[in-house]
């Protein structure tokens, strides 16, 4: 008894005096440095969110992400949509049997059709000066034949685009071919753009494009929308609108803590589950890891906080169906912490040498903190 109550003395000096480390590597910190580390600490817990893996936060993301939904409100856009002409478009009016009004080329060849000039307007026979620009050929047919009725009558007539030149969408980055792309007279979406552009390189970064309309900036998952049929991401463009498809970063995370083999893992664009980074890692070491302990590390977006912590039980092996869900991100951190009596052989290492050197009792507080932290 006299023996553990003299053990029990020894091991709080331990943990009340010394400021050396454990043979590892670590870095030594000057009382000062660690008395200001202690008193303002980097990242407090009050700054983060803690969150168990459960069910419910394991799915929610792929579910959102990887279902195919239709878009009514696109469907409708599509279907109403009409052709705005602009200048530097050329347009045919035919008159019937009334050829006369054709705007003919030289030597009777075919019509050239009537320019709309930077003013939008076009100069036609009997009628004079008209301004089109921005309007349908349906609503410049019913003015040009309200207009001729004045001289012919019952005038039966039709209008048609022969040249595209006034609307252009522009295309850039990690694209096919990258270049404007004119406006045909029909609706044209976003997915349409890319087809007719040649599709994205290998190179593309997918999960985030840019559609840049009117100096707003609007990402799409273009990879959710093509892989999955998820045509909410789908939109209609209009005139100026430019695509921009990034080079695709590098995503990564990192697998660190009681594992056989920390290191860091390329997040996948189909995902990542956190049983598929421990599986990388060669599982975690079954003679020092806390199973009870796995934790998910990852930036937090909510205001004040800095990290947010998911965390899971594996000693319960039911809990693998969990980490075979759970999507890691880029940056993420997985962090497997040390079983508690891993934490007691290490401190018995360092405790058993210094039982007979009292003068180096001094030399084993940051030992012991390096472990039990």
């Amino acid at each position: 008894m006299r023996f553990f109550k003299s053990s029990f003395i020894i091991l709080a000096a331990l943990f009340l005096t010394a400021c050396a480390i454990v043979p590892g590597g670590e870095v030594y910190i000057s009382d000062a440095d660690r008395k200001m580390s202690d008193e303002t600490p980097s990242i407090t817990l009050e700054q983060i969110e803690f969150h168990k893996i459960t069910p419910a936060n394991t799915m929610a993301r792929k579910v959102k992400r990887r279902q195919p939904h239709r878009n009514a409100k696109l469907e409708r856009q599509v279907k109403n949509y009409a052709y705005k002409v602009g200048a530097g478009d050329i347009l045919q009016v035919t008159v019937w049997e009334h050829p006369e009004l054709l705007n003919l080329g030289a030597e009777g060849l075919p019509a050239i059709g009537f320019l709309i000039d930077s003013q939008g307007n076009i100069f036609y026979p009997y009628v004079g000066r008209m301004h089109v620009a921005g309007q349908s050929i349906y609503t410049i047919r019913d003015q040009l034949s309200e207009s001729l009725a004045k001289y012919i009558e019952n005038p039966q007539l039709d209008v048609t685009v022969t040249t595209f030149a006034s609307k252009k969408i522009y295309l850039t980055g990690e694209i096919a071919r990258p270049a404007p792309l004119v406006m045909q007279g029909r609706a044209i979406t976003l997915l349409d753009a890319i087809t007719q552009a040649g599709g994205v390189t290998a190179n593309a970064d997918m999960n985030d494009i840019v559609v840049v309309r009117k100096a707003k900036r609007r990402h799409i998952d273009l990879y959710a929308m093509m892989h999955y049929g998820d045509m909410r991401q789908n939109i209609l463009l209009i005139d100026g609108d430019q695509i921009h498809i990034a080079s695709q970063k590098p995503k990564y995370a990192y697998v660190m803590g009681q594992v056989a083999a920390p290191l860091t893992i390329a997040v996948s664009p189909e995902g990542t589950t956190l049983a598929e980074a421990l599986g990388r890692a060669h599982g975690i070491n079954e003679q020092s890891a806390d199973a009870s302990a796995i934790y998910v590390i990852r930036d937090s977006q909510v205001k004040g906080k800095v990290a947010k912590v998911y965390m899971l039980d594996l000693s319960n092996m039911a809990a693998m169906v969990l980490a075979s869900k759970f999507e890691i991100l880029s940056e993420d951190v997985v962090y497997i912490a040390k079983s508690p009596i891993v934490k007691w052989n290490q401190l018995l290492s360092v405790v058993n040498p210094t039982l007979g050197l009292p003068s180096t009792l001094n030399s084993t507080k940051a030992s012991v903190q390096s472990i039990f932290n």
